[in-house]
Order: C-alpha cells, then sequence, then structure tokens
C-alpha cells in the first residue's frame, strides 16, 4: 500500500487537477516571499502537475503543448524544464501521483470491509466516487494515457499488477494473474466507455454491474447477483 504524497503547496492526497494552478493562494509573491527555494520549486512543480491534467483533459494529448502547461500554470517555459525534460515526464508525474491516491484510497475501503465481496464493493465504490468528483484526473489517466509515451504506458501496467492484490484474501482460492486482469481491465474499460460516452458522467451508477462482474468468477452468480441487483 503507497503513503501519502503531496507537494509544497498542500497538495498531500489531491488528485491532480482538481486545483486550479492559477488559484491566488498558490500564488509566489515577488520579492521577499520568505520561502526557500526548495519551497518555490515544490509549488512550482505542484502548479505544472495540476495544469498538465488540465490542458490535457480539455484539449487532449495531441494538442497539449509545453507552452499550454506552463501557461496554465502561471510559469516560463524555461520553469518547466527545470522541473521535467518534457511533457511524458510531467504526464507520468501527475498519473503516479494520483493513482497512488486513488490505489491508497480503494486499499483503505477494502480492507475495512467485513468480507472479499464486501471488500470489492468498497473499493469500487471509492474509486467511482472519485473519478465522478474529479473529473479531470479520470480523462487524463484512463483516456488521454492511451496516447501518452512509453513510461506512462508501463506504469499503467504496473498499476494493473498491483490492483491484483484485491484478489487475494484469506479463503479465497488463488487467482491467475490472467484471471486477476482480465477482470481489472474489464472494469477499466467499461468506467472508460462511460467517460467517453458521456460528458458528464455519474461513474458510480456502474457499482452494481461492475462489482458483480468482479466477484462472479470467483463466487458465482447466486452470491454475486446481490451486488447486481443493489441489495449489498
Amino acid at each position: 500500500m503507497t503513503g501519502r504524497t503531496g507537494g509544497a503547496d498542500g497538495g498531500a492526497d489531491v488528485l491532480p487537477g482538481s486545483r486550479s494552478a492559477l488559484d491566488p493562494g498558490r500564488a509566489i509573491k515577488p520579492g521577499r516571499h520568505g520561502l526557500s527555494p526548495e519551497a518555490v520549486a515544490g509549488i512550482q512543480r505542484e502548479r505544472l502537475i495540476d495544469a498538465f491534467v488540465e490542458v490535457v483533459s480539455e484539449r487532449g494529448c495531441p494538442q497539449t503543448t509545453i507552452s499550454g502547461v506552463a501557461g496554465a500554470a502561471g510559469v516560463t517555459k524555461k520553469t518547466f524544464y527545470e522541473h521535467f525534460d518534457g511533457l511524458d515526464a510531467c504526464f507520468l508525474a501527475a498519473y503516479r501521483r494520483g493513482m497512488d491516491i486513488l490505489h491508497r484510497r480503494m486499499w483503505d475501503a477494502y480492507e475495512a470491509a467485513p468480507s472479499w465481496p464486501d471488500g470489492v464493493h468498497a473499493a469500487l465504490r471509492t474509486m467511482l466516487a472519485l473519478l465522478t468528483r474529479e473529473p479531470r484526473f479520470a480523462r487524463a489517466a484512463l483516456i488521454e494515457a492511451n496516447a501518452a509515451g512509453p513510461d506512462v504506458r508501463l506504469a499503467r501496467l504496473d498499476d494493473l499488477a498491483r490492483f491484483r492484490a484485491f484478489f487475494t484474501a484469506p479463503g479465497l482460492p488463488r487467482v491467475p494473474d490472467a484471471v486477476a486482469d482480465a477482470v481489472v481491465g474489464g472494469v477499466v474499460s467499461a468506467v472508460r466507455v462511460r467517460i467517453e460516452t458521456d460528458d458528464s458522467p455519474d461513474l458510480r451508477s456502474l457499482l452494481p454491474s461492475l462489482t458483480y462482474f468482479a466477484v462472479l468468477p470467483l463466487l458465482g452468480r447466486e452470491a454475486a447477483a446481490p451486488y447486481l441487483a443493489g441489495e449489498r
């Protein structure tokens, strides 16, 4: 389970793109502002990460430029290059930050549940609620990441692997990695389709069907049916 992440401007546990990079509260006053160089760099980096998610979610990956991200962050291109060597590096930082937070919150919900299927249900409920609340990150991570560079694509494969942990529990039959990956991939695909086909999706409506889909291979139709019917 990953630890808390965050930056010098108080961004711990907040998904990238959820805050405006140009919020006055995040501005660095000119002159004697009393901040150390490290603090200034941290604030700039966090603003660039938020700005990147804002721009890529609105314009799409092919139309996202360093100038556009720097402008949305209120910094110069020179400042951008002080933190990232290119757009893919910025995308990777945003993706990893957000997925670490998402995974940790899902895992917390999973561990607090009384049983394995209830844990899966709680984890999915947490994921869908968070992505509904933060549509910029949802689009960046699930849609635009398809057009990102190889480092982001490898990070997505790493995430697929760590979500296998939701299919291990005492008394649960061992699940082959290929089965766990297929279930996780199916869940992600369903969420992605909803985002792409609905301008303002409420992803929480997917919870019954996704829980049913996730627990069906291990528990069978009878045990999974109450989740599909919304009885749990």
